[in-house]
């Protein structure tokens, strides 16, 4: 499933806790935009900077309502390809959570996020807005 642009003025603001945007340290946090028309899923994660060329990405889903299954998923990649995801999947249950983590070597990637609401045949039904971290 490739990211897809959206418009600015949808995506939420990052929470930061480290110094900017992409710190030198310290972690920043992030929420996920929520999938209009369905409250099943809510999502937020992280991203810590480690050293000069490598960062951890965390990723959490809670399941708030009834569906077959839920999850978010963080991609990652830089401008010749390559790519990496981290993504949390929460099979039938409200109020469930899942994360997951990576730690990956190209700072210099990009990251993208955004919440899913999977269906029981093993297909993603439905996807929200894609969010922009850096």
């Amino acid at each position: 499933m490739a990211p897809t642009s959206v418009p600015s003025s949808e995506k939420p603001a990052a929470v930061a806790t480290g110094t900017a945007a992409q710190p030198t340290s310290g972690t920043v946090n992030f929420t996920v935009p929520a999938i209009p028309g369905d409250n099943v899923v809510s999502a937020h994660g992280s991203y810590t900077r480690l050293g000069t060329s490598r960062v951890k990405v965390t990723m959490c889903a809670t399941q708030t309502g009834t569906a077959y299954a839920v999850g978010a998923l963080a991609l990652a990649y830089n401008s010749s390809g390559a790519s990496k995801n981290v993504g949390a999947t929460v099979l039938p249950g409200a109020g469930k959570t899942q994360c997951g983590t990576i730690i990956f070597l190209f700072y210099t990637a990009h990251l993208k996020v955004h919440a899913f609401i999977g269906g029981s045949n093993g297909t993603i039904a439905k996807t929200g807005p894609v969010k922009t971290i850096y």
